[in-house]
């Protein structure tokens, strides 16, 4: 067996291992092997990073980042409060729509709800509504 199959067969074992330990996230672990690999020099930079020739999922992955960070600091909780404001009817409603319909046209919906639903969920929760509805 050549050194980059034992290397390979050895970062595949850690990663099947990781991955059932589920300890660490799924994304965090497939990426740290494919680094694994790209450190020692198995495959080469370009071959490693070639599933990512595409954008999008690049894009949608930077909008997650943002999209913590932006909950984390409460940004969204002060914002998100003073759109729906009021009693929770159809207003909040319409008011909620109509700055998530426009983010929609210029981000990826994925994030936009990743961002949105918690503190959608907690301001519904705080005036005793169905989160459903919103």
């Amino acid at each position: 067996m050549s050194s980059d199959a034992a290397i390979t067969l050895g970062v595949l074992v850690a990663v099947f291992a990781l991955l059932a330990s589920d300890r660490l996230p799924p994304s965090g672990v497939l990426l740290g092997g494919l680094v694994a690999l790209i450190v020692t020099d198995v495959i080469d930079p370009q071959t490693g990073v070639s599933g990512f020739s595409n954008p999008a999922p690049l894009t949608v992955a930077a909008l997650y980042v943002v999209a913590a960070g932006a909950r984390r600091t409460g940004l969204l909780a002060g914002l998100t409060g003073r759109v729906l404001g009021g009693d929770g009817g159809r207003a909040s409603l319409i008011r909620l729509c109509s700055p998530v319909a426009g983010l929609s046209a210029v981000f990826n919906n994925t994030p936009l709800v990743a961002m949105l639903l918690p503190e959608v969920s907690s301001w519904a929760r705080a005036k005793r509504l169905p989160v459903s509805r919103f």
